[in-house]
């Protein structure tokens, strides 16, 4: 399946994977579609299986991340606390994703420790590039 083959990911046990293809749910939605609003409670994590998502910061100076890349991954506050919403995400044309619920994954790694570090280690890198790329865009 795809998601097996999605960057965060790769090199989990086959239980895990297993368990993670169990919870997707994937939909195919409209250019337009606003999946979630920065401070949104954060539900679901989201990988982008073909498509493109524009992730739009809020405040006085908005930051837009565009995420086109199969296997992109946003939505990631499902998965650390306060579990809100940074950003608005709105689909730019026609997508696939996959939805996972961030309650079931935060359980799934709870039981799966090494699994769930090793997801979360993945997400930080994610986190830290485009906090990178926000930095060399809009001086340091």
């Amino acid at each position: 399946m795809f998601l097996h083959r999605v960057e965060i990911f790769e090199g989990l046990s086959s239980e895990v994977l297993e368990a993670i293809e169990h919870i997707a749910e994937e939909d195919s939605l409209p250019e337009g579609t606003v999946l979630f609003r920065a401070g949104d409670s954060a539900e679901n994590l989201y990988i982008l299986k073909d498509g493109q998502v524009a992730l739009t910061t809020g405040g006085t100076s908005p930051i837009t991340f565009p995420i086109d890349e199969p296997g992109g991954v946003f939505g990631w506050s499902s998965l650390v606390e306060p579990r809100l919403y940074t950003a608005t995400a709105e689909l730019t044309m026609d997508s696939s994703l996959y939805r996972l619920d961030g309650g079931k994954l935060l359980g799934l790694f709870e039981e799966h420790t090494a699994d769930g570090l090793l997801v979360l280690r993945r997400l930080a890198r994610i986190i830290a590039s485009r906090l990178k790329a926000s930095y060399e865009r809009f001086g340091k």
